[in-house]
């Protein structure tokens, strides 16, 4: 062999385990592109500790004493919205509880937001109860 060619080969070699060295230190390291067992787990806790919180929500609305009082007048059932609330899921559940929290945030002493609560109330039971 001649001497170019002893160079040739020596550093072909050098490539060779060079790359293999790399390529193994590449394939310890974590990849950050991927999703672990650990994050999809917390995003499926997250979203049912959301669930229940809007479910309880809607709960603690339908036990106040004024809405128990507007849903008697309606004639619609509290106690059959609050079973049917721990039914809810998606966007229904979603829309019901925002507006839970709208009538709860809404309570004033004016006339507007009296009515507005009422309305809102009305609503959530006629949604509750119509949605099973």
């Amino acid at each position: 062999m001649t001497r170019y060619q002893k160079w040739s080969v020596a550093l072909l070699a050098a490539t060779v385990i060079g790359g293999g060295i790399a390529s193994t230190s590449w394939a310890d390291q974590p990849r950050s592109d991927l999703i672990g067992q650990a994050d999809i787990q917390a995003q499926i806790d997250k979203r049912i500790d959301n669930e229940a919180a809007d479910r309880q929500a809607i709960r603690d609305l339908l036990q106040r004493p004024d809405v128990r009082r507007i849903a008697g007048a309606a004639g619609l059932d509290i106690e059959r919205a609050s079973a049917a609330a721990g039914l809810l899921t998606g966007q229904n559940l979603k829309d019901i509880a925002a507006r839970a929290h709208e009538a709860t945030a809404g309570v004033g002493g004016t006339q507007t937001v009296t009515l507005s609560v009422t309305a809102i109330v009305i609503i959530v039971l006629l949604i509750i109860i119509l949605a099973n």
